[in-house]
């Protein structure tokens, strides 16, 4: 079951990952947290709960004009027989969640700051991806304000709120779900064999029907508009750590622009030579990668434990540079080892369950089969004039890119002599 998330108002995301805990935490109006636990656990082969926010895609593999696609998911399976009692259960979860535990809620306030506090210096990384990703994608600023490190400030007020006016926090709790859970906003996807369509249709007819109908209307949010301006080459978060996570990253196409699977195929590449090699074998971190999203054309570098800084932002500045001396000298063997890892990648096997959400997100997000299969044809002819290209493009992130170091004071202190970063003390 899909509800649309674009209802929310920024100042309410970062409660999203709290309320979607709240729905199989807190137990419901006649079941508490125990029972509503058992009975989940009897009847079903669990339930949870999600929240995706990702952008639509363009058209034959073109960047489009940023449109968010971002959804709250609540996923569960059952036998056919036990069908209606899994139903019945994703009904109470959303419309019957007893919210009103105030020290069930702090608990959960308090476990996720540790967590993140602990996420800081132990996974940097993502945080650095997430904070190089908002500076340029809508849905990348979301994810950020919802559980990256803009959230952080949120979570250390919100507990001293929950213990000051517990009643307001309470209050927001309960308009997230007067917002999101209606029919108006119900999306629902199942995946069965044929006979199990039969057996749960009025079921789900049912299910339906039972879900409240709002007839306040409610506009979808123009999230754009709260991004952060930022100025600048980049960010330094310090926290107590020895070691650095160090990112870099940026647009490599702009809206209107086609791209490639065979980016998808260099980048792949990168990950498993020149990273690895220079980084992390030479460098000594811990681990070496890029993401590369094809539907936004956004590209980042990251590190994982790392002792370098300014070394490391080096060698992904030398990218370029490595990837046109590969493209003059580039074997058969090496060139058809890339395509294969890639497809490999492209194609992994999924169970029935990860089928349906597979296909229900390239429905939401518009990935359409002929834009599937064009990539996966792009993919296979891959030459090495791709790998010249790609470098083309990679010019830009060493020269304009953002920067994000999460790291200990020392070393951005050093470092900051010469990046210029704006430095914020974490922890």
């Amino acid at each position: 079951v899909g509800l649309d998330m674009r209802v929310v108002p920024w100042e309410l995301l970062p409660l999203m990952p709290l309320f979607c805990r709240c729905l199989t935490e807190m137990g419901t109006k006649d079941m508490d947290d125990i029972a509503l636990s058992r009975f989940i656990q009897t009847h079903t082969g669990g339930v949870y709960t999600s929240t995706s926010t990702t952008h639509k895609y363009g058209e034959g593999n073109t960047v489009p004009e940023q449109e968010v696609v971002s959804n709250l998911f609540v996923r569960g399976k059952a036998t056919y027989a036990k069908a209606g009692e899994m139903l019945e259960v994703m009904r109470k979860v959303l419309t019957e969640t007893n919210f009103d535990n105030k020290a069930k809620f702090l608990q959960m306030v308090l476990e996720t700051k540790a967590r993140m506090e602990s996420g800081m210096v132990g996974s940097g990384h993502s945080y650095a991806a997430g904070r190089i990703g908002a500076r340029y994608q809508v849905a990348d600023a979301v994810s950020e304000h919802m559980s990256g490190l803009s959230s952080y400030a949120f979570i250390k007020a919100l507990a001293a709120e929950v213990e000051s006016d517990w009643e307001a926090v309470l209050g927001k709790l309960h308009r997230i779900r007067d917002l999101l859970v209606t029919r108006k906003n119900l999306l629902v996807n199942l995946s069965a064999e044929a006979k199990g369509f039969d057996q749960i249709q009025t079921k789900l007819e049912e299910y339906v029907s039972s879900m409240p109908l709002r007839t306040e209307e409610v506009d979808v949010q123009n999230w754009a508009e709260h991004m952060t301006k930022f100025e600048g080459k980049g960010e330094g978060f310090i926290v107590p750590t020895q070691v650095n996570y160090v990112g870099k990253g940026g647009p490599l196409y702009q809206p209107g622009e086609k791209t490639t699977g065979a980016s998808a195929v260099v980048a792949r590449y990168l990950r498993t030579t020149w990273l690895w090699d220079k980084v992390r074998v030479v460098g000594g971190a811990y681990g070496a990668m890029n993401v590369y999203n094809p539907s936004s054309g956004m590209f980042k570098y990251v590190s994982y434990r790392d002792p370098n800084l300014e070394q490391t932002l080096d060698t992904y500045d030398g990218t370029g540079e490595f990837l046109r001396e590969t493209a003059k000298e580039m074997s058969a063997s090496t060139l058809a080892n890339a395509i294969i890892g890639m497809v490999g990648d492209m194609d992994s096997p999924m169970s029935p369950d990860q089928k349906g959400f597979a296909s229900m997100d390239r429905y939401l997000t518009g990935l359409t089969d002929e834009v599937r299969q064009e990539r996966r044809e792009q993919v296979l002819g891959t030459t090495a004039k791709d790998f010249e290209a790609f470098a083309d493009r990679l010019d830009s992130v060493a020269k304009d890119g953002t920067i994000a170091v999460i790291g200990s004071k020392s070393a951005l202190d050093e470092a900051n002599k010469k990046l210029g970063l704006d430095l914020t003390q974490l922890l």
